[in-house]
């Protein structure tokens, strides 16, 4: 988490809203919102405001439901620390975190801000069970770019992804589910009515994120909800394109399943208003009524859903026909994307991996079982995570951005850092550029670390740099060396390695993109247009 310093001057209240303060006090400002007036602190050459509410607490009558506006205030709002984050399981699942009232967001800024700065939203990730905002430090990324970085929260679990018929009777728009999706709308409509104030400008925002953040772009993209709100878009680890039976969005038929299974273990199955009964429940028994693990899991018990409203259709299906949101692209992965997931795994013997390879292959085992030999890896447990890690992420990633740059700028990339540093420590096996590694490198902060290398402080300016680029102008060619567009013909990406990084072509080739997609059984075949194009 984020360390909050608050400076002498300000004092520790236990209420968000407190009396007013001098702006003038050395260590502290006060910017004028819509809704009321916040004061947050000067830390060097950046400010920061934290804990800012941009929808009201959804409790109560409002779990549920999708987000509200937040009431104004008299007084001066505390924006020193953040704002609780939305209620998750801790990573052991033996604890409840985090709070229902959750609906806050980061602000952080250059000191003296100026005016007209563009301004990047970052939707943090954790297979949409858990994280947040603040878990993400702004102050290099606004320093170094001149920028505003926003970090946001949005609910999570059940409370933000619970998708079931029985709710969507009740619904005004006759929908359920991706109340998390919506959540972040709201916050980028509060960035749009409120950046101003903090020196930013609204008609200039590119929202990005990792993971579940990085899918929750993909799906804003094919959101007509968020139109106009967002001028480019930041994909790291997003797979937001299903390649079936692998699903990265479902059905609401799909995901009535696990939303019965829900209802009926907090016994509101038979009841006659199963929204009102499902409100009355505890928290903690309503986020252990049905729990998900964030590791190992292909498919997670809580996702985002298309309901025909906030997601109309499957995404694959609306960038084919043209219907999303035309902005300007950076999609990327990690070149070992699947170790994170499997390095803490039960161990496999070699039978037991090619039997598992076999049963998920179908009729392609035998060329499944040529790319992924056991004998070609370490342990067969780093077998299973490559392919994870390229069934599961970066084909569908890729699968996107092709679909994506017929129509619109994307520019591709691959983290490919080998010793990049994880986000666990003593893993059984090297990790390489896992997953959620080349974090650090945008943000900053991998070049503070005592043990990196010249090489590695490198790479995190330069990837920086182009992330500053492409918030600035939408287009990051603007750093050396240049980062083509991607391309039908070409098929170029930019490999990020410490000190080495260049244009590759051989993507595709080396995560056996065509063997996965001849697996899809969407019939959208993801990396190509149906027309062949």
């Amino acid at each position: 988490m984020i360390a909050i310093l608050c400076s002498a001057a300000l004092a520790v209240i236990s209420h968000p809203l407190a009396a007013g303060a001098d702006s003038a006090t050395s260590g502290v400002v006060v910017v004028k919102t819509r809704p009321g007036s916040v004061r947050g602190l000067i830390n060097g050459h950046t400010r920061k405001f934290m804990g800012i509410p941009f929808a009201a607490p959804p409790v109560g009558k409002l779990r549920w439901e999708p987000p509200q506006p937040h009431a104004d205030w008299t007084g001066i709002l505390d924006a020193a620390r953040p704002g609780s984050s939305c209620p998750q399981m801790s990573f052991s699942g033996s604890r409840l975190e985090g709070s229902e009232d959750c609906l806050y967001l980061n602000v952080y800024t250059p000191n003296p801000a100026g005016s007209g700065l563009p301004v990047m939203v970052w939707i943090h990730g954790g297979s949409f069970i858990m994280g947040s905002g603040a878990d993400y430090d702004g102050t290099m990324l606004a320093q170094k770019g001149n920028l505003i970085v926003v970090t946001i929260n949005y609910r999570l679990g059940p409370l933000g992804f619970l998708a079931s018929r029985s709710i969507e009777r009740t619904s005004p728009d006759h929908t359920s589910g991706n109340y998390g999706i919506m959540d972040q709308q709201v916050a980028f409509k509060w960035v749009k009515e409120n950046i101003a104030a903090f020196g930013g400008d609204p008609s200039r925002v590119t929202i990005a994120g990792e993971s579940a953040g990085g899918q929750s772009v993909g799906l804003q993209i094919v959101s007509p909800l968020a139109a106009g709100l967002f001028q480019r878009a930041i994909l790291e680890s997003g797979p937001f394109i299903s390649m079936r039976p692998i699903a990265s969005t479902r059905t609401l038929a799909e995901q009535d399943k696990h939303s019965d299974e829900f209802i009926g273990k907090l016994g509101c199955s038979g009841a006659y208003d199963v929204l009102a009964c499902l409100r009355d429940q505890p928290l903690d028994q309503v986020m252990r009524a049905l729990p998900a693990s964030p590791i190992g899991q292909a498919e997670p018990v809580w996702a985002p859903v298309i309901d025909g409203h906030v997601v109309p259709t499957e995404p694959g299906d609306a960038l084919r026909a043209g219907k999303f949101n035309k902005v300007p692209v950076i999609s990327g992965s990690n070149h070992d994307e699947g170790t994170l997931f499997m390095a803490y795994g039960q161990q496999l013997s070699v039978a037991q991996y090619d039997a598992g390879l076999r049963h998920w292959s179908g009729d392609k085992a035998p060329q499944a079982l040529e790319a992924y030999p056991a004998s070609k890896y370490s342990t067969p447990l780093q077998a299973l995570a490559a392919v994870f890690g390229d069934r599961i992420l970066s084909c569908p990633i890729i699968g996107a951005t092709e679909l994506l740059s017929t129509q619109v700028p994307v520019f591709q990339y691959e983290f490919n850092d080998p010793h990049a540093p994880g986000l666990f420590p003593n893993p059984p096996f090297p990790l390489g550029a896992s997953h959620g590694s080349e974090i650090p490198y945008v943000f900053g902060s991998a070049s503070q670390r005592a043990s990196a290398t010249p090489e590695q402080q490198r790479l995190s300016d330069a990837m920086m740099q182009y992330w500053i680029d492409f918030i600035l102008t939408g287009d990051p060619d603007g750093h050396q060396p240049r980062w083509n567009r991607y391309s039908d013909t070409t098929h170029q990406v930019l490999s990020l390695a410490p000190g080495a990084i260049r244009m590759e072509s051989d993507f595709r080739a080396e995560h056996h993109c065509d063997l996965w997609e001849s697996m899809d059984t969407s019939g959208l075949r993801v990396g190509r247009a149906a027309d062949g194009q």
